[in-house]
């Protein structure tokens, strides 16, 4: 078994600032205690995020003559920084001030605020683990609230009392002085406090493994908290609950209120509290031997102790690792974790974990074979465990008998009322839940009725709109196959036309009318080319212009019989759709410029090459046509109106509206660019 923790407890309650311990006095210097406020507000608004400013502010308080502030004014300037100081953990921060401000109150003979500031002392010194300045303090704001009356203080004093007791092991003095708690909290009428009394019994109980009377008053106690609004209390007490039903092999509903209740207190930044969470589940994981989940539980839980400098969870948290370490054989680790476990516990004065510190560790040098040291441990365990033996069923006080016989009358009274609400509240809950069930239900059948017309409806349109897509899908079939018949007709045309020229030619002597004639054969075959590629597209709309231009260009080297050897063609193409009105003026532009670079760019055998690129930029089609021919004779400037071939191919560029531009160095050069029409 894992250690037995001691369970959360209230040790800093609401009531150290309520307003009841704070009577209504006059404050002289009003003024100074708003200025005090102001400072106060300024250093908690910029600690840890300006931290010059944080310094000009902290100054400037140290100069306010807090001796000039008396009673309940002087009170709220000296809580709120020690509650700055508490929750930051700069816990010797807050003792240092809270001294100060009981010298002044005890030069004005302000005993409230000595009270007061000496009950959070307590609380600060506990923090620190040091029990016997806790219990000075406790004794010293004992006698100041017994001086002026304060039932529902000295409750509190009492309740704190007994945790102290507890953790030195004295389970009779701790229920003697619970049960005082709880009947001076009672007489106060305070549910809160009376709450907390609850949960140090059950913790007492616990300890003493009486899980039944331990969640007895973990249960009272939350009930209380609850009826009191006080979150922070309700979720303590329901943990320890969740701890209790872990204890009793109840695991998923023990560690069910552990993650509900980590939910709560990680969010509030109760970093102590968290951290004592995560120690349950690290029980719950051990008894369920999940050893990796009882390490990362137990490093979360560190890490808050560690951030709230709590050695006592640090502790508990050592000694929880030396168990795991144990269990799986790696005695190195566990002596470790032991040994700091032990070392905290002796430092702090923590009797029930010491004895759990010398069982482990007598355990591990036995492991081990260190039959002295194991031995030294075994008996300082034994010891301790004789001076902890204590039976509640066997207490000596008449007066502890009579309490817990009345306290178990008045606990079924209480739970009885307790229940009645409950059942009443469920109830009324489970009215409200049938009428909200009836009205869900009624708009469910609106909202189907309404579903279901409009799923009729909606289906009569789906039907009409697939009887429409159907029917234009066959008018485009059609007009697909009439597109491609119309381009196949073009096509077979243009090539009747290029024949008629071709036999022409054949009855003519003059050479440049038959050049003529072979020139329009070409532009005739050119643009029978696009039409062909087109009419063999299924879709028109799917034909790549750059398929037309790897079929153009080996057929123009052809047609005027130049020797592949020597022209060579290179071809830097994309798969760029054209429009068709874009199509025939290109194909035409092609055609014309690559027969002019074929038919005197290189002649007498010159050898060369003709580049052509086909190209998207930036959004633009960009075509480029250039060959390393002879290109113009020394000294001749080039003129498109001198050729109707240039004419042809400038005319052709405005139809595409083109920016042109040729280059005549080292060659002919043509780059046109263009933005593509939409088909």
């Amino acid at each position: 078994m894992i250690t037995n923790y001691s369970p959360k407890v209230l040790l800093i309650v609401l009531s150290f600032f309520c307003a009841d311990v704070f009577p209504n006095e006059v404050n002289n210097r009003l003024s100074e205690f708003e200025k005090a406020q102001n400072l106060l507000d300024s250093i908690h608004h910029y600690f840890g995020k300006n931290q010059e400013k944080y310094e000009y502010y902290s100054t400037a308080f140290e100069k306010i003559q807090l001796k000039n502030l008396i009673g309940e004014n002087f009170r709220k300037i000296i809580t709120k920084r020690t509650e700055f100081y508490q929750r930051n953990y700069e816990y010797r921060r807050g003792i240092s001030v809270l001294l100060d401000a009981i010298s002044i109150a005890e030069n004005n003979g302000d005993t409230l605020s000595m009270a007061t500031f000496h009950k959070m002392l307590s609380s600060l010194y506990y923090y620190l683990g040091n029990r016997d300045s806790t219990n000075y303090q406790l004794d010293l704001a004992y006698k100041y609230f017994e001086q002026l009356d304060n039932k529902a203080e000295l409750g509190v004093i009492c309740i704190r009392k007994a945790r102290i007791e507890y953790d030195l092991g004295n389970y009779e003095e701790s229920l003697i002085s619970s049960f005082k708690a709880l009947e001076l909290n009672k007489a106060a009428g305070d549910q809160q406090k009376m709450a907390i009394s609850y949960l140090q019994l059950g913790n007492t109980f616990y300890y003493l493994t009486n899980y039944r009377d331990a969640k007895k008053y973990y249960e009272l106690a939350s009930m209380l908290f609850k009826n009191a609004k006080y979150d922070y209390g309700y979720y303590e007490a329901f943990s320890n609950i969740g701890l209790v039903e872990i204890k009793q092999k109840e695991f998923r509903k023990g560690m069910n209120k552990q993650f509900e209740a980590l939910e709560f207190l990680k969010k509030e930044n109760y970093a102590i509290d968290a951290g004592a969470t995560y120690n349950y589940l690290v029980t719950a994981y051990f008894e369920l031997q999940k050893y990796d989940s009882c390490f990362y539980y137990s490093e979360l839980a560190k890490e808050e102790f560690l951030k709230s400098s709590y050695e006592i969870g640090l502790c508990e948290s050592y000694l929880n690792d030396a168990k795991v370490f144990l269990v799986k054989r790696q005695l190195q680790e566990a002596l470790e974790s032991a040994q700091k476990g032990y070392d905290l516990a002796v430092k702090n004065g923590l009797i029930e974990l010491l004895e759990e510190a010398n069982f482990s560790l007598y355990k591990i040098h036995k492991k081990l074979n260190h039959s002295i040291l194991s031995f030294d441990h075994l008996e300082q365990y034994v010891q301790l465990k004789d001076s902890l033996n204590f039976n509640p069923n066997a207490l000596q006080s008449d007066a502890i008998k009579y309490q817990l016989e009345a306290e178990e009358a008045q606990l079924k009274q209480q739970f009885a009322e307790e229940r009645a609400k409950i059942y009443a509240e469920e109830e009324k809950k489970t009215r409200n839940q049938l009428k909200l069930t009836l009205i869900i239900a009624a708009i469910t059948l609106v909202l189907l009725f309404f579903s279901i017309y409009y799923l009729i409806k909606n289906r009569k349109l789906n039907k009409n709109l697939s009887i429409k897509r159907k029917r234009i899908s066959e008018e485009l079939k059609v007009k697909e196959s009439l597109l491609s018949e119309i381009h196949h007709r073009v096509k077979n045309n243009l090539q009747v036309i290029s024949s008629m020229l071709g036999l022409q030619s054949q009855y003519i002597v003059d050479e440049l009318l038959k050049k003529i004639i072979l020139d329009c054969r070409g532009r005739i075959a050119s643009m029978s080319l696009i039409h062909e590629s087109l009419y063999r597209k299924k879709d028109y709309k799917e034909a790549l212009f750059s398929s037309y231009i790897e079929e153009l260009m080996p057929m123009l080297v052809q047609t005027y019989g130049t020797d592949e050897r020597k022209v060579r063609l290179v071809m830097d193409v994309e798969p760029i759709k054209l429009s068709l009105d874009d199509s025939l003026p290109c194909g035409l532009i092609i055609n014309e410029i690559t027969s002019n670079s074929l038919k005197h760019g290189f002649p007498d055998g010159r050898e060369g090459t003709i580049r052509i690129e086909f190209k998207k930029v930036a959004n633009k089609i960009a075509l480029t046509i250039a060959d390393d021919g002879i290109g113009l004779a020394d000294g001749k400037k080039f003129n498109s109106d001198e050729s109707f071939g240039f004419l042809l191919i400038e005319t052709l560029a405005s139809q595409l509206d083109a920016e042109m531009k040729i280059n005549t160095e080292n060659g002919f050069s043509y780059e046109l660019t263009w933005e593509g029409k939409m088909e």
